[in-house]
């Protein structure tokens, strides 16, 4: 298994465990953002790997091969797979770790309040 498939497996267990963490654990919370915060970082890293592939052969299909840009775009979009599935899963995972945030900013207020 390569380290971006790893990586995918990690962030959907930590997304797993926030499923099933108390809302009230603070730093259950604060752990679980932290490991999912790192994994999107290295997940964009890849992301942005991707994107040059993606770039790179919709270049030479369109000088090479004279394909027009949009044909160049459905084949470049099957032979880089990777990058739309980055893009909706990177997108769920900062909603999740938008929620994450939130959750242990709300328990912020409420201990101050206490």
């Amino acid at each position: 298994m390569t380290n971006f498939e790893q990586s995918l497996e990690n962030l959907t267990s930590y997304i797993q465990a926030y499923d099933d963490v108390s809302l009230n654990d603070g730093e259950s919370l604060n752990f679980l953002l932290q490991k999912i915060n790192t994994t999107l970082f290295y997940l964009e890293s890849e992301r942005a790997i991707f994107k040059k592939k993606y770039e790179n052969r919709i270049y030479e299909l369109t000088t090479d091969k004279k394909m027009t840009v949009a044909r160049s775009i459905n084949f470049a979009e099957v032979e880089v797979p990777e990058l739309y599935l980055l893009r909706r899963i990177l997108d769920s995972g900062y909603r999740c770790s938008d929620s994450i945030r939130t959750h242990i900013s709300f328990l912020k207020s409420e201990k101050r309040n206490a």
